[in-house]
């Protein structure tokens, strides 16, 4: 099983500094009105939706696990999830660029927007401090 330290890098700070990085070519291809910079954008967010579902499938515990907090497990679910949902958003903007050779507007202003929100909550998650395999701590022991 890999540690958790390791599946904290993956889960938190890689996502968020592509995130990030895919945010700020949206804003860039608005701002230079050159739609290039947006596919690249989308390009990034495809490749981390489908590296977090690869991570959802190999590398994220069961919340069952003995000895893990289940909360913490379901809620970097819940971000690994958004950040499938949101590649594959981009998956089919780029495909319906590449079908009609323009982008469409509202799929990129609502990935924009969907970007954003998983971005905030990507840096609550980082709030969360796993505890693995730590032992169960008994009252009559505090006592003592």
């Amino acid at each position: 099983m890999i540690s958790i330290d390791t599946i904290e890098v993956l889960l938190r700070s890689i996502p968020q500094y592509f995130l990030f990085a895919a945010l700020a070519f949206f804003i860039f291809s608005w701002i230079n009105k050159k739609p290039l910079y947006s596919m690249i954008g989308e390009i990034i967010l495809t490749v981390i939706g489908a590296l977090m579902l690869y991570a959802l499938f190999v590398y994220i515990p069961s919340p069952k696990t003995p000895g893990l907090e289940a909360s913490h497990i379901e809620k970097v679910v819940k971000v690994a999830i958004f950040f499938v949902t949101l590649g594959g958003l981009s998956a089919l903007s780029l495909t319906i660029r590449s079908i009609r050779k323009k982008q469409f507007n509202a799929l990129v202003l609502a990935i924009f927007v969907l970007s954003v929100v998983l971005f905030f909550q990507s840096t609550s998650l980082s709030k969360i401090k796993f505890e693995f395999n730590q032992p169960a701590v008994n009252i009559t022991d505090t006592i003592k």
